[in-house]
């Protein structure tokens, strides 16, 4: 009697890891999670690094969902270690264009021709209505929400519970962004029509992760804030008020691990809402139509005389911040101005920096719209001789002269990159950094880094490498006379230092 051997029954525990490793390579995160659903053997071999990857950055817009789904992943024994990067959206809710099309029945639409941005307001279909409706009570029940969790301080308490449990991070981002009504795309701040909610709300959320990381001593190495969010900052002045809790042991703990900062700061900004509603209120015609046409409004500035924009409390708030983080190897400082008039007295934030701070570890820094005095950017400097890259954006100096920085920059060994954009001097006029000798590479200017005047071409921006320093020696020419030209390179130019520098 012969017997017969039957072929073994197809298993899907049966293939191989390096099988099910290629087949999930190529694949999306839903596709991976529907396979991890067919058996619970699948589902914990599907749980490799390829599916963990899709875990390296979290995205959280502060609201209890997203704090609460933070806080299941950081507690997951797999795809808690698997977080890298948590990415914090300050998300304002701006109910100001839908209210406007409810009370006009009109939709806004607005078209950019070349320099010119066109205005126009077909009315609005029922669809249209209802649907602005809906997303006005979204907005406004979001809104509510997000100033709950604020008044019972939910939002720091989840966001540290997360951060105690992931222990580290490699990065840590704070960047804003305003939700108009369509939540699948919000717009960025430099967009929007309001700036002070903007304002309120980085401020808010700056404070909500700091306390977090107080709390729970987590490792950051990468601190990001506001440094990609046009027309938003933190003001100094609410920096300041958190010195108790930057000298907090838990805060210096986890301070000590910071290497890469990055932080946009601002002058003081008004936080009254009545003082502000009543600045909208007595706006000039102009300014009103301005307003209208859904291009925002200068009112409730405050003046750069005003008692509260140079209270002392406005300066040192930025040292305390730094002096908790001895061990930073890059520094990414970003100066905004939200003052009617200019910020000189401002310079104390980097005279405060310059007399209390000393990095040894940095090697890369830049500086962003700052007002400095001579004396302080070159203490500064000289604490630091071994920076090896250095940019210098929109820098205003008050005192002294350029030449004497440039001199001690010359001395510095491990130098090895100088950016220079838009250098001022302390009369006001703009630093010419066209070289004494033209090359073929300077002559095939690409309209970035120059614009024409009468007798000759104002370069505002160039790059050196460490040969350029030692061949040039930072010899410019002598600037050109005359008016700029009203050329493209000209307004691209004065629109992205408003852009850069401000007010809002």
């Amino acid at each position: 009697m012969s017997s017969t051997k039957s072929s073994p029954v197809p298993n899907l525990d049966c293939i191989a890891q390096e099988i099910v490793d290629r087949i999930i390579r190529d694949l999306g995160i839903t596709s991976i999670c529907s396979l991890r659903l067919v058996c619970r053997s699948l589902g914990d071999r599907c749980c490799g690094q390829r599916y963990k990857a899709f875990f390296g950055q979290q995205d959280v817009d502060l609201t209890s969902y997203s704090l609460q789904r933070l806080c299941q992943v950081a507690a997951h024994p797999k795809f808690g270690p698997a977080v890298r990067i948590i990415a914090i959206t300050a998300v304002v809710h701006d109910t100001s264009e839908l209210e406007r099309m409810l009370k006009t029945k009109r939709r806004r639409i607005h078209e950019q021709k070349g320099v010119f941005s066109i205005t126009t307001e077909p009315q609005a279909v029922e669809d249209e209505i209802h649907e602005a409706r809906r997303n006005l009570d979204r907005l406004t029940s979001e809104r509510e929400e997000q100033q709950e969790m604020r008044r019972n301080e939910s939002d720091v308490q989840l966001l540290t519970d997360a951060l105690r449990k992931l222990g580290a991070l490699d990065v840590l981002t704070i960047e804003a962004a305003v939700d108009r009504g369509d939540k699948t795309q919000l717009i960025s701040s430099s967009a929007a029509r309001e700036w002070h909610p903007i304002w309120v709300r980085a401020s808010q959320v700056f404070r909500i992760v700091m306390s977090a990381i107080a709390r729970s001593e987590a490792a950051v190495k990468t601190l990001i804030i506001y440094n990609k969010s046009l027309r938003c900052s933190v003001p100094t002045s609410d920096i300041n008020e958190l010195a108790s809790l930057f000298g907090s042991k838990g805060f210096n703990a986890a301070a000590q691990h910071v290497r890469f900062l990055a932080l946009s700061v601002s002058t003081k900004v008004e936080t009254d809402l009545q003082k502000i509603s009543k600045a909208y209120a007595e706006m000039s015609e102009a300014d009103r139509a301005y307003y209208d046409a859904g291009m925002g409004t200068h009112s409730g500035l405050l003046s750069d005389d005003d008692p509260a924009a140079i209270s002392e409390n406005n300066y040192p708030g930025v040292a305390h911040l730094l002096k908790q983080m001895p061990n930073l190897e890059n520094l990414h400082l970003h100066f905004y101005n939200t003052l009617r008039g200019t910020p000189k007295n401002y310079v104390k934030v980097f005279s405060y920096i310059a007399d209390e701070i000393v990095l040894p570890f940095l090697r890369r820094l830049t500086l962003r719209c700052f007002y400095c005095d001579e004396a302080s950017l070159l203490k500064f400097l000289r604490a630091h001789p071994n920076i090896e890259r250095l940019e210098m954006r929109d820098i205003n100096l008050t005192t002294g002269s350029w030449s004497s920085v440039l001199d001690l920059l010359l001395t510095m060994p491990s130098l090895q990159e100088v950016s220079f954009h838009n250098l001022w001097k302390p009369e006001g006029s703009m630093l010419h950094l066209g070289p004494k000798e033209l090359s073929k590479s300077d002559r095939e200017d690409d309209g970035n880094s120059s614009f024409a005047c009468m007798s000759g071409m104002m370069v505002h921006t160039r790059t050196f490498s460490r040969k350029d320093i030692q061949h040039e020696r930072f010899q410019f020419a002598d600037m050109p006379d005359g008016r700029q030209y009203g050329s493209p390179q000209f307004h691209r130019w004065i629109t992205a230092l408003k852009v850069e520098c401000g007010p809002p």
